[in-house]
């Protein structure tokens, strides 16, 4: 598939390794009863690159007090007894982040059609694969009309990829993007994100435009001493 263009520095590009890393981990880990067992094959095959970049992530996935059972349909029409993982730690945050807002950048310059102006930001939020709700999502695709994918010849990235965006083709996108239905992430792109932060009050949840390599504080190992 052609690619989406992110020009970053040498510094920016290998600290977010981790979390190109993770997302593809995440967008692979089902809320079906019977998951695709492609996908569950590839997600243990990116542990070993976790473990190595992101070490601490794989305490906070496989942390046994974030899991409790419960009865949910999953994806299918009948109730069976599930697991429930709440992955709300440090280092899943940021490298959710980092991921959303990489992808918020690249989707301005494609849309936008330039980088983001220094000052700028995005403001990122991200959903994983039972932490959406169908209400939320649809309010959400209702403001972003518009429809994109990574396309090759005649073929499509569909369920792979496919995002929602609208934007005003001169200094702000917003967008709405699915990988694999499994991990869901949303984002504002913008060259002056001041008038924003009241609508986005997480500062967290916030990363300006060359910021993505101080993310990295938070996951990689040599800065956690």
């Amino acid at each position: 598939m052609s690619g989406l263009e992110f020009a970053s520095c040498e510094k920016c590009n290998h600290a977010t390794r981790a979390a190109d890393a993770a997302a593809s981990f995440f967008a692979r880990i089902s809320p079906e009863h019977s998951p695709p067992t492609l996908e569950l094959e590839e997600a243990r095959k990116l542990q070993g690159t976790l473990l190595q970049l992101a070490p601490d992530l794989m305490h906070e996935v496989f942390n046994a007090e974030k899991v409790a059972p419960i009865w949910a349909k999953g994806r299918g029409s009948i109730y069976t007894e599930m697991r429930r993982l709440t992955l709300d730690g440090p280092v899943t945050h940021a490298l959710m982040t980092a991921f959303t807002s990489k992808l918020g950048m690249a989707l301005f310059r494609e849309h936008i059609g330039r980088a983001m102006r220094l000052g700028g930001a995005v403001f990122a939020q991200h959903y994983f694969n039972a932490g959406l709700q169908r209400e939320e999502a649809k309010r959400i695709r209702n403001i972003m009309p518009l429809v994109g994918e990574l396309r090759q010849g005649r073929h499509g990235s569909g369920r792979q990829f496919n995002y929602r965006y609208n934007c005003d083709d001169k200094s702000i996108i917003a967008l709405f993007a699915a990988f694999h239905d499994n991990l869901f992430v949303r984002a504002v792109a913008v060259d002056d994100p001041d008038p924003y932060r009241s609508i986005f009050p997480d500062a967290d949840n916030c990363v300006s435009f060359g910021g993505l390599s101080d993310l990295a504080r938070t996951w990689e190992p040599e800065r956690n001493d």
